[in-house]
């Protein structure tokens, strides 16, 4: 899908930009600053002589493989269960843009989600969907299950119109978030609460009061997404973005914490769960097992518990204390009690310290 919008400065976003950002909800996202974001709202300085932005969507909804067992097992959003779409797109849009340049002698720049271009306010000013109460682009037909690029140009090229389209009275996906990340009144996401923020971008502790809502999603979550009824009967996914296996979908939480920092890499090479880095995974596997876990999961959580990482020990030290509580395992406290002699790092010490207090 191409859509295009004028290169002009989309100031209403930016004015709520800067208002989610003074108001804090944006902390822990450290790139994102008030220069960053009048950049990023003003095409003109993304690319200099721009007049207009090519917007582009690539659907990646696909299909939710549940496989039949018994396993603990942990959920990873859509958009990450195949290859790494930035490289997918980038690739795509950089031939788009040596095209333009070559063959119409203009000027372009493209970019996936990394560079300071807000593509989502773009779009919808080109016409290629509205932006929900989630606060993520409804595409007609696709819902809000596209990834977006863009390119700017110094091409003149007449504009799409922006569609008369909203979410009227609908709040499921405002009901759906597990954390209350969305507003009330919804279009405005507080990063401090939202489960893909932490599970991605987060390089330190989880939040103790948010983990048990977190369920057994271990890197993003899909739960606004999967609740909104724009596009939900289609299933679309661009191929490379398709999991190779349920694996890539929902995999076994268990063996996950035995990955050194050599076999996370090889495993996830040229996928998007590497953002996360080794230690902040296995982070969000330790929460996963707390969560859903069960007693054939704590020889895992044991090993775990001796982590070189203190941000795996601790965490695993506070999924020992959620599973001992739930299922009665006097084996879940002994390990704890068992680490607390030897422990050193205070943090450490202080989740085994609650955690034994749960595991009572």
């Amino acid at each position: 899908m191409v859509r295009f919008a004028p290169a002009a400065p989309i100031l209403a976003a930016r004015e709520v930009a800067l208002a989610t950002l003074s108001e804090g909800l944006l902390d822990g996202l450290g790139w994102i600053t008030e220069e960053w974001l009048e950049r990023a709202t003003e095409p003109g300085r993304f690319l200099a002589g721009a007049r207009t932005v090519i917007l582009l969507a690539l659907p990646y909804r696909g299909a939710d493989p549940v496989p039949a067992d018994d396993v603990s097992r942990g959920r990873v959003a859509r958009y990450a269960r195949g290859r790494d779409y930035h490289r997918v797109f980038e690739a795509k849009l950089r031939r788009m843009a040596k095209t333009i340049r070559a063959e119409l002698r203009g000027s372009a720049r493209p970019t996936v989600d990394y560079g300071p271009l807000l593509e989502r306010p773009l779009a919808a000013a080109a016409g290629m969907g509205w932006l929900g109460k989630s606060t993520m682009l409804l595409v007609p037909g696709f819902g809000p299950w596209v990834l977006l690029g863009a390119i700017a140009t110094d091409l003149d090229v007449a504009p799409d119109e922006p569609l008369k389209k909203s979410c009227g009275a609908c709040t499921r996906c405002i009901v759906a978030c597990p954390t209350g990340a969305i507003s009330a009144e919804g279009n405005v996401l507080d990063a401090r609460l939202c489960i893909s923020y932490h599970t991605i971008e987060n390089r330190g502790p989880i939040p103790r009061e948010l983990r048990a809502k977190f369920g057994d999603w271990i890197f993003g979550c899909d739960d606004c997404l999967d609740a909104c009824p724009v596009g939900g009967g289609n299933s679309t996914t661009y191929p490379d973005f398709a999991p190779l296996s349920s694996e890539d979908a929902r995999p076994a939480l268990a063996p996950l914490l035995s990955l050194d920092e050599a076999a996370f890499r090889e495993r996830y090479r040229g996928r998007p769960i590497t953002r996360a880095k080794r230690d902040g995974f296995l982070r969000n596997v330790c929460v996963a097992l707390g969560n859903v876990g069960g007693a054939e999961d704590v020889a895992a959580l044991a090993g775990a518990l001796g982590d070189d990482s203190p941000l795996v020990r601790g965490h695993a030290a506070w999924a020992l204390g959620q599973i001992g509580a739930r299922r009665g395992l006097g084996s879940a406290r002994s390990l704890l009690l068992a680490r607390a002699d030897v422990e050193r790092d205070e943090t450490v010490r202080e989740e085994i310290e609650s955690a034994l207090q749960e595991a009572k």
